[in-house]
């Protein structure tokens, strides 16, 4: 099966997928809808993003099966988890990662690939926004240490034919490495039986790890974002997002699919390669590295500096509190200055 970035489809627009394999859309296709499926009547003000319900409409060719919806953009719409869920069953689409509940939220869900079954969880970091579910509240399955190998280690004890997948939607916008702590999770993962890790919500394509013959893609980036539609026109992502892969975890060998964005609407595809190649082009420089060791090195390569802190441990601790807050702080007088149009709005990296 095969996993994509972020799809996050404005109302009257149509993605063109161009020179996509046929064998490769009969696959089945596993996306990130970056914010809730909602009909033009709804159409949330300036500030938000969402998905048109003529979304599926660019995915004709597709096989699609469960989508993801532990983003931080699922809530830009009153009620979005429950209306999605809604607009998605006339479809025969499930989804994971959020749900009207934490309950809801941390179920997996159970997909046949070929002669494979595979167990799919997700998870959304409440430092980029992600609203947490609670046991009376709608939102996403809570990304932290302790509970996601808690939830990975229940599903695998139960499951010992079937692969786990781990899909999370975290980092900061823009950074291609993953955080310390984010890695070191992924690897304790792995070390529990977990078949692959998969991260988005960068918008750029990260690296690809490999560790214990298991697969690790620290950001897919993009799938299909409609350029200049949201926040009143003004997201405009720059070319640094227009190369897009989609990571298929394959019965023996695990391949990316490489595709570039092309502005306004299409999606053009380019190559495919194995993760196993000894050329594999997305294989990370610190591959092979120990935790204390990879610490070191993004602190030197990180992209995103500016008053944002490194994670170095997964797990909920009261450094970390004092991180999130501090994040949460930033993006409230960021936001605040973009709305009144103090501060420009830019994506950039």
């Amino acid at each position: 099966m095969i996993f994509t970035g972020d799809v996050a489809i404005a109302h009257d627009d149509y993605f063109r997928f161009l020179n996509f394999p046929s064998s490769l859309l009969r696959k089945l296709w596993c996306l990130n809808l970056e914010g809730a499926v909602i009909d033009p009547s709804r159409l949330p003000p300036d500030w938000g993003i969402y998905n048109s319900s003529q979304w599926i409409n660019s995915f004709q060719e597709f096989t699609l099966t469960s989508t993801f919806i532990g983003n931080n953009h699922i809530l830009d719409v009153e009620d979005g988890i429950n209306i999605t869920e809604k607009s998605l069953s006339h479809h025969n689409l499930e989804t994971f990662g959020a749900g009207k509940d934490k309950y809801a939220a941390s179920k997996k869900k159970v997909i046949l690939s070929g002669n494979k079954q595979y167990l799919v969880i997700g998870f959304g970091w409440s430092v980029i926004g992600c609203h947490a579910a609670t046991s009376a509240l709608p939102g996403v399955n809570s990304f932290e240490g302790q509970t996601a190998r808690r939830q990975a280690t229940e599903i695998i004890s139960h499951s010992d034919q079937a692969r786990v997948i781990v899909v999370i939607h975290g980092n900061y916008e823009f950074e291609r490495y993953p955080q310390p702590a984010h890695r070191k999770l992924a690897f304790q993962l792995i070390d529990l039986g977990v078949y692959a890790v998969i991260f988005h919500h960068p918008h750029i394509v990260g690296p690809v790890e490999r560790y214990k013959g298991r697969t690790i893609a620290y950001s897919l980036g993009n799938w299909a974002f409609s350029y200049g539609k949201f926040f009143g026109g003004k997201l405009c992502f720059p070319e640094s997002s227009f190369h897009q892969i989609a990571l298929e975890i394959g019965e023996d060998i695990d391949t990316v699919h490489h595709a570039r964005f092309s502005p306004p609407a299409t999606v053009n595809y380019e190559f495919s390669e194995s993760v196993n190649a000894t050329d594999f082009s997305l294989t990370p420089v610190f591959e092979g590295f120990s935790h204390d060791e990879y610490t070191g090195w993004f602190k030197k390569n990180r992209l995103k500096r500016k008053l944002l802190p490194i994670y170095r441990e997964p797990d909920n601790s009261f450094g970390n509190w004092i991180r999130d807050h501090w994040v949460a702080g930033r993006q409230i007088l960021i936001d605040t200055a973009v709305k009144s149009g103090v501060k420009a709005m830019r994506r950039s990296a």
